[in-house]
């Protein structure tokens, strides 16, 4: 770690309409250290980072560069001034390959003045960095076909190319697998070594230890607190994090099952995943766990219609049905939490109310009226206590969802099901990153959302989170479910052992 701080951030504050998102920040990063950024959803830790990388431009206060103020108005600056970013929400080109992304306005050229792309070197040089971060991607593929934790393989690689004097890292191994993760440890390592300073924001804080050399505590826009990692723990930094003790984190209460309401028989598409039955109950949480790729995912998108089987069938509360498209499965009050929200599970641009009442329109169209003509005044009239309840952090229920933390951006998904009236809940990754704090919330609400009768099926990447809330734990294997654990058999081991096992077949 390096005598004087590479980056001083001092008094900075930063004022939205309606909300203050920084209030008086003043931090110090150093070469060769990595420093853990924590704090709830919507405590101001990506605004910090936006206004260190020139995303955003703070409304006081001054960044120095090694002693110089830094007024960067755009992130192509910062960049020039060696200051990389990744981002929680992944930025890729899906129609370009995995080398063109991770050149992306840097290519190399045939020429000092030539127009044409050397392609071939391109490639070259891409494969070398992936294959020294030891993953299995071709330079070549098409970013499109890739899986969201290859996606986010392509971010770091991006990184590294751009030989940054500081690197900020914002929810880097949501999406990864542990394989993966420890492939991104070594590299941050790495770039430590070489002087360059990390700055690392993740919700899971057994990572700092790992990554960290100090932690800066956020909350409600400020930092709470500075320590080396060896000096704090986790129990502490929640209690900094939320203000207060966190007496039952998980909110697990004794569920009651009652009638079956999701049945699948002998589900299967090709090349993803094959022969999957199981049946979930009213009033229980079924969790699916399994490593990364072995198509969880995929099962809860079938059920849903959003992928076509090939063989199966489907029974809902003891009845057959047969899903063309999401459209049915919404009209039979199925809910389905997205991995991905913005791409798939919000319409970012619009406004908290129209996100949470567009599944409901076809039902009660006689109510909010067609899509085009939406009853916007009924809508708030009608949503304004699911937008209490879920304690969105937003000034009001027509704040642009785009403008939302992750976590809240999330509550909003789950709100607009609650609205639906669903009987089913499929959540995949629900609480990816969302801090300790709005998880418990989250938790709570599916508490209250089976004691109420519903039937919630959940994929999950976080061992604890699946243990500390299923009833039942089915855990996938390569397409495939390699067994089932009843709620006295759900511990890590047993899930570990029939994530890990591999076939005897």
């Amino acid at each position: 770690m390096g005598e004087k701080p590479i980056l001083q951030v001092k008094n900075v504050s930063k004022m939205f309409p309606g909300v203050i998102a920084l209030s008086g920040v003043s931090v110090d990063f150093y070469a060769g250290e990595g420093h853990g950024l924590v704090g709830e959803n919507g405590a101001g830790k990506s605004t910090l980072v936006k206004i260190i990388s020139g995303v955003y431009t703070a409304t006081s206060g001054s960044v120095l560069l090694n002693g110089e103020e830094k007024d960067f108005k755009s992130p192509r600056q910062a960049l020039d001034e060696g200051i990389s970013i990744i981002h929680q929400e992944l930025s890729i080109a899906n129609d370009l390959t995995v080398a063109e992304n991770i050149f992306l306005g840097m290519e190399p050229r045939l020429g000092t003045r030539s127009l044409f792309l050397n392609r071939r070197r391109m490639n070259r040089e891409a494969q070398e960095i992936l294959d020294s971060m030891g993953v299995d991607l071709k330079s070549t593929a098409v970013a499109s076909r890739l899986s969201v934790a290859q996606q986010q393989i392509i971010e770091i690689a991006k990184v590294i190319v751009k030989n940054s004097k500081l690197v900020i890292m914002d929810e880097p191994t949501s999406s990864l697998s542990e394989k993966e993760i420890a492939t991104l440890f070594q590299q941050i390592n790495i770039l430590k070594k070489k002087n360059v300073a990390v700055i690392y924001i993740s919700h899971r804080l057994a990572e700092l230890p790992i990554v960290c050399n100090r932690i800066s505590i956020m909350r409600d826009g400020s930092i709470v607190k500075t320590v080396k990692t060896e000096e704090t723990n986790e129990k502490d930094i929640v209690t900094n994090m939320v203000g207060r003790e966190i007496a039952d984190y998980y909110n697990r209460q004794k569920h009651t099952r009652g009638k079956e309401m999701l049945r699948v028989e002998g589900l299967g598409i090709d090349d993803l995943f094959h022969d999957i039955s199981f049946t979930a109950y009213q009033g229980e949480v079924l969790g699916i766990a399994g490593l990364v790729g072995s198509k969880r995912t995929e099962v809860l998108e079938s059920i849903f219609a959003a992928r076509t089987l090939n063989t199966g069938n489907v029974y809902l509360e003891g009845r057959e049905v047969h899903f063309k498209s999401p459209k049915d499965a919404i009209a039979s009050r199925i809910g389905f939490v997205t991995e991905d929200r913005r791409r798939s599970g919000l319409m970012l641009k619009k406004p908290i109310v129209e996100n949470v009442v567009l599944p409901s329109l076809t039902r009660t169209a006689k109510r909010y009226g067609p899509l085009m003509l939406v009853n916007l005044k009924q809508a708030r009239e009608d949503n304004f206590s699911n937008f209490d309840k879920l304690r969105i952090k937003a000034p009001h229920i027509n704040a642009i969802v785009s403008q939302l933390s992750g976590g809240n951006q999330q509550k909003v998904i789950l709100a607009k099901w609650l609205v639906a009236q669903s009987k089913v809940l499929l959540l995949d990754e629900p609480t990816r990153g969302i801090d300790v704090n709005a998880k418990s919330e989250f938790y709570a609400l599916m508490n209250e959302f089976v004691n109420l009768g519903g039937c919630i099926v959940m994929v999950s990447s976080e061992m604890l989170e699946v243990i500390g809330v299923s009833d039942r734990v089915i855990v996938m294997r390569e397409g495939a479910i390699a067994g089932e654990l009843g709620k006295d058999e759900i511990n890590e081991m047993n899930i570990i052992k029939l994530a890990s096992i591999q076939s005897s077949l």
